[in-house]
């Protein structure tokens, strides 16, 4: 078959982590001490924040006996190999890779040095142990991403304890083929004594070298502040997580950081899409009532303006009917994502997930949202894509309608 008889699939929400003896070479030898003491450290932290594993074992269960699964579990998440040959077989040819792990059979990818991990200050730890967990992933996301040249879009990590050291992070990826772009620390920045919101002026070297550097910043579903393992932990953990996930785009919008930098970007993802919609008609509607004109003499778009030039929402695996977001939120502005290799996502069944999901979606609106407007918010070679994606995509009969 040819491109025109396939999809070019790129899932923008994927996760990789180092194994700890393999990420070990990549921490400067100044802590590899500590990394030692920490990882040592590990088996005693007990049940967690929730109080209790976060996935029922009967579902994880289910899931590892799954027979595109089995034989492997979720080992993809740091075997190269594995991964390449999982995801083409899913129809992905290319991805956004993001860090976060989960437990493998070997019980250890995903423990990211320090704890660095997809909300940077998920634990409280010395600002250089965070420093130095952050410098030791992004070089091995660097040499993970350059086993696939071309199909892996590494989002790397940044500290934001010293803005200076963090714009250097950003150089050093850029520099070394990791275009993904970045992750925003998330959780309760701005809160306490962590650093400063990021309305903050602190940050404006930050903003002006991503946007120079064209790297997109991210905010990712994953962390709410320490539920400490109480009765109903899980479920508030679930009815919270996505507002801290959300809470960055407020304010890069309120305080001008969009409208100083119009080639910013900013891509929210697996944090729903339908949320957005009620967010920007309430705060237009802040924006344009009279009592407020000092709003509009500080930024003269609309908030709903700034999100149409220069933000995306990764919608991972959307459900059934959140695709009708797109005809509020512009199909233009939704990227898919299959959450490889996490039990949530729709790996290993991507093809059957999407031809339910999007059964009623006109096929060239699907092949913006799973692929296509991917692979122009990343930068991605579309002729080398078309190659494989020729060969591994999804058949276009398959997923939406004519």
């Amino acid at each position: 078959m040819t491109t025109a008889d396939r999809y070019l699939m790129i899932s923008a929400d994927c996760h990789a982590a180092p194994r700890l003896d393999d990420v070990r070479e990549y921490v400067d030898p100044a802590w590899r001490e500590s990394f030692d003491s920490w990882r040592a450290q590990l088996a005693d932290r007990g049940t967690g924040r929730l109080g209790e594993p976060l996935f029922d074992e009967q579902a994880q269960e289910e899931f590892r006996r799954d027979v595109r699964v089995d034989g492997g579990a979720m080992n993809g998440i740091w075997d190269s190999e594995r991964r390449t040959r999982e995801l083409r077989a899913d129809g992905v040819v290319a991805e956004v890779i993001f860090p976060g792990g989960a437990t493998t059979k070997d019980g250890e990818a995903g423990n990211l040095p320090f704890d660095v991990g997809i909300a940077t200050y998920q634990y409280q730890q010395e600002a250089a142990l965070w420093q130095a967990g952050v410098h030791a992933y992004n070089r091995w996301l660097a040499d993970f991403c350059a086993e696939a040249p071309g199909e892996r879009a590494g989002v790397g990590l940044i500290a934001v304890d010293d803005v200076d050291v963090a714009v250097e992070e950003v150089r050093w990826l850029r520099e070394h083929g990791v275009f993904g772009g970045i992750l925003l620390p998330g959780g309760a920045i701005g809160i306490g004594d962590l650093p400063p919101a990021y309305h903050h002026p602190r940050y404006e070297p930050l903003w002006a070298v991503c946007a120079d550097l064209a790297m997109p910043m991210h905010t990712h579903s994953g962390w709410t502040p320490d539920l400490g393992g109480h009765p109903g932990s899980i479920g508030i953990f679930l009815s919270e997580i996505l507002y801290w996930a959300h809470r960055p785009f407020g304010f890069l919008v309120w305080s001008g950081v969009f409208e100083r930098y119009p080639a910013l970007r900013l891509v929210m993802t697996e944090q729903k899409a339908d949320w957005m919609i009620g967010t920007l008609e309430l705060m237009d509607s802040r924006y344009e009532l009279p009592m407020f004109a000092q709003l509009r003499r500080s930024l003269p778009r609309k908030p709903s303006e700034y999100y149409e030039r220069q933000c995306y929402i990764g919608a991972s695996f959307m459900d059934e009917g959140e695709w009708e977001a797109r005809r509020v939120l512009g199909v233009e502005h939704l990227i898919w994502g299959s959450d490889y290799p996490h039990l949530e996502g729709s790996w290993p069944h991507t093809v059957e997930r999407l031809a339910h999901t999007f059964k009623d979606v006109p096929r060239d609106e699907v092949s913006r949202l799973i692929g296509l407007t991917a692979a122009t918010v990343y930068g991605f070679d579309r002729d080398q894509l078309a190659l494989l994606a020729a060969e591994h995509g999804p058949e276009l009969e398959r997923i939406g309608c004519p």
